[in-house]
């Protein structure tokens, strides 16, 4: 259902709408789409755009669709679209309409959709609304360097916008592109996230193009065109394009269409209060997904930069909800309208609850045993000298005792972790300085010793030392060495329990055969 109110006047051969209310919508219509470009990997700000339309969506029962927005053909990437799609399906986000779903208003990629822009376009020009515009890029490079010189934002001067028929007779046969008349108008709107917006942006910019002389639009045309066909409710996007919003309303006025309501999500920006980029190349989904971290992590950390929901920017808590949950929850009017701080340090922390939640039921402890095992496996099995422990029980006992000190299983595999799988080489043990005969002693000692747990282990190892006249720091340093190749990490109680007596009695006769 539609809320409208109009005020037509003509000026100049130009119809003018004043637009004064938004178009509301029952929650079974919503309808929003995540419009990405194929111009790289997917990161976390477009994820964090692509998962608060997803939620919005689904919270209010409503379609989400998928839409390719490729009409810049020099930076689209190859595989990029189905690379974007693969992690969002990871991530457990799917799409009702899209490239891969045959929706009722395709085909969903803008490059398949070239002769309804062109069609709209001359709409635009027969209605007196756009003009075709004749400027060379020479022209253009000397407005830009003149509005440099002047410390002045650049902008196109509308030159072609009042040219006469003889003028016009002189360009004829000329490369042209299509530029939409801006007309002086406040582009009131309500931000769903930031309130009421008033932007008059003839103003401040010249008229923008719609149409490139190739013949593809430009965001401005392509968006408003294919939201309307459509038929999406609500636009949700990032900040950086609400100053454009204003320029879109009046496109939609001259079209004479219902435009939809819109919300824009706070910039996110990195720790030092610089914009969180693309071109950070180590906040990829892929990269994280490669790197181990859960889709859950990922999507709980995310929102908790952001807002949408009650309590969720408690700062040193860790949550970790079900993607159906977050849907239940979610509420766009609490969508922080500040920029986010993204905590990256922080996203380790979200991984290790999720781990946690894995190893609390059988079937997630059996998954991260097996690929702990692939892990290890992939790492190590090369070394044709190493014998791997890799017996689930074994593996089990590892994840249990690691679960507070890791937030990652791949962490395991780390250097400070490598004791557990590999044992000090022949060549590292001979080059260590130690007693031999002390060795000897304190491993005959351990075979006695039923209670090998870390408390009573580090009963025997302070009574050892006093005995045979050691310092103690020098014992732990000497077996520590000996049996993990460490110079820090663990306790030595700590690791003898991890590996076990009978491998510890193992590395420590293989610490009696030096030399």
């Amino acid at each position: 259902m539609s809320n409208w109110v109009f005020n037509v006047k003509r000026s100049q051969n130009i119809k003018h709408i004043q637009y004064l209310n938004i178009r509301f919508y029952s929650d079974s219509a919503v309808r929003v789409r995540f419009a990405p470009s194929p111009t790289g990997q997917l990161h976390l700000g477009g994820f964090r755009t692509a998962l608060y339309n997803y939620l919005f969506a689904k919270s209010k029962g409503g379609k989400y669709i998928l839409r390719i927005e490729d009409t810049d053909r020099t930076r689209v990437v190859n595989n990029a679209v189905e690379q974007l799609q693969e992690d969002l399906k990871w991530l457990g986000i799917e799409f009702d309409e899209g490239p891969n779903n045959n929706g009722p208003y395709g085909p969903y990629i803008q490059s398949e959709r070239l002769e309804n822009y062109q069609k709209r376009t001359q709409q635009l020009l027969s209605s007196g609304y756009a003009y075709k515009c004749y400027c060379s890029e020479k022209r253009l490079e000397l407005l830009r360097r003149d509005a440099l010189r002047t410390r002045t934002i650049p902008r196109y001067d509308n030159k072609c916008r009042s040219l006469d028929d003889e003028e016009l007779g002189r360009n004829e046969g000329k490369k042209y592109c299509i530029r939409f008349k801006l007309n002086q108008s406040d582009g009131f709107f309500n931000d769903l996230v930031y309130g009421h917006i008033s932007r008059n942006v003839a103003a401040v910019e010249g008229d923008p193009i719609i149409l490139k002389s190739d013949g593809f639009p430009t965001y401005h045309l392509a968006n408003v065109v294919d939201d309307h066909d459509m038929k999406i409710t609500h636009v949700l996007r990032g900040v950086e394009w609400q100053p454009s919003t204003s320029k879109h309303i009046l496109l939609y006025k001259a079209f004479g269409w219902n435009p939809p309501n819109f919300g824009h999500l706070p910039l996110l920006i990195n720790k030092d209060g610089t914009k969180l980029s693309k071109r950070q190349n180590d906040i990829t989904i892929n990269t994280y997904r490669q790197k181990g971290i859960y889709p859950e992590a990922l999507l709980n950390f995310v929102i908790s930069c952001g807002g949408g929901f009650v309590n969720n920017n408690e700062k040193n808590n860790v949550y970790i909800q079900p993607l159906s949950e977050l849907i239940s929850k979610f509420d766009i009017s609490l969508i922080n309208s500040n920029s986010c701080q993204v905590p990256l340090d922080r996203l380790g922390y979200f991984n290790q609850a999720q781990l946690k939640i894995e190893l609390n039921s059988d079937l997630g402890r059996k998954r991260t045993i097996e690929e702990l095992k692939n892990i290890v496996q992939n790492t190590f099995s090369k070394d044709k000298s190493v014998e791997l422990n890799l017996s689930e029980k074994h593996l089990n006992k590892i994840l249990k005792w690691s679960i507070n000190r890791i937030t990652n299983i791949n962490d395991l595999i780390h250097e400070n972790y490598k004791f557990i799988w590999l044992k000090p080489s022949e060549s590292a043990i001979k080059s260590m300085d130690y007693d031999i005969d002390i060795v000897i002693k304190l491993k005959n000692h351990l075979i006695n010793i039923d209670d090998f747990t870390i408390d009573n282990l580090g009963t025997v190892f302070k009574e050892f030392s006093k005995s045979n006249n050691i310092v103690y720091s020098n014992l732990m340093k000497m077996l520590r060495n000996i049996i993990s190749g460490l110079k820090q990490g663990p306790g030595v109680s700590e690791i003898m329990v991890i590996l076990g007596k009978e491998e510890v009695i193992d590395r420590l006769n293989k610490a009696c055969l030096k030399g």
